[in-house]
């Protein structure tokens, strides 16, 4: 079997310009050759509206996904960053785990398996903290609980914070929840931010790394930095995740207002096809 039929690559979507509808979003995804989409519910009011869906809307998605032969499978749930589990604002608590539930809700109402949390136990106004942290294991465990029911895995991205900025850090919250339906969702380019052993850190989720987000970055900065420009080592890093048997990717990068998008797309496609075929020569 060829190399690139072994594995699948995902496009983030707000690589594209959100002037898109989903039809010509999901048109364009499948002519840069990616394999399927991956859906932000962000904190704009936009995004998070997505949440409330009504059957018909999510099938009129659903249908152009069909009609593109380009499947939407995960979530990017960066809605989180307004309410997250560990927050103690007030009232915060509730509405984290309330949009959570409707994200689980509207993922198995897709048929997506998979929505990415954030990892953050606080984000805006507050601390990081003893209290944060444990209040963001309390909510994660019966989020967790609410999207087994569903059959939705959640899985912990390693964000740009010192809460949570390596799979080591997200592991410790996978092992206290032991549940089948609470995976890890590593972002390479924050990894490689993190620490200088992004393949030693790839190792220590063996056994519970869903998928993976494939960014660029440079030392201090996390987004919006073009393939090939940044400081991330992206053969020996698939090359680790492909050894845990890892075999969904996702190519995040961000529409930044360029005429010349679908290009780039497209050449970010080819680019990270050439990042596998360098690691499977390791």
């Amino acid at each position: 079997m060829e190399l690139w039929k072994q594995w699948r690559l995902g496009l983030y979507e707000k690589a594209l310009p959100d002037n898109l509808n989903w039809e010509e979003r999901l048109i364009e995804a499948k002519a840069a050759g990616y394999h399927f989409m991956e859906m932000s519910v962000d904190e704009s009011d936009e995004r998070i509206a997505r949440l409330d869906w009504s059957r018909k809307e999510v099938e009129r998605v659903l249908h152009f996904s069909r009609e593109a032969e380009l499947p939407i499978e995960s979530i990017c749930f960066s809605a989180q960053r307004l309410f997250p589990l560990g927050s103690g604002l007030p009232g915060g608590e509730q509405q984290a785990l309330k949009l959570l539930e409707q994200a689980v809700r509207l993922a198995a109402c897709m048929g997506i398996r998979i929505i990415q949390l954030q990892g953050y136990d606080c984000y805006y106004g507050e601390t990081s903290g003893a209290t944060t942290k444990e209040r963001f294991l309390r909510n994660l465990s019966k989020g967790v609980a609410y999207a087994a029911s569903y059959g939705v895995t959640l899985a912990l991205e390693t964000m740009e914070n010192d809460f949570m900025n390596t799979i080591e850090k997200a592991m410790y919250y996978v092992k206290e929840v032991n549940s089948p339906y609470l995976q890890v969702y590593p972002d390479i380019g924050n990894i490689s931010n993190a620490t200088q052993y992004v393949c030693r850190d790839i190792r220590a989720g063996k056994g519970h790394i869903v998928a993976a987000h494939l960014k660029e970055t440079v030392p201090g900065k996390f987004r919006e930095i073009p393939y090939g420009a940044g400081h991330v080592n992206f053969p020996f890093a698939i090359r680790t995740l492909w050894d845990q048997g890892v075999r969904r990717y996702v190519a995040e990068f961000w529409h930044l207002g360029e005429e010349n998008w679908r290009e780039i797309a497209r050449k970010n496609r080819l680019f990270l096809q050439e990042q596998f075929e360098a690691a499977m020569k390791l």
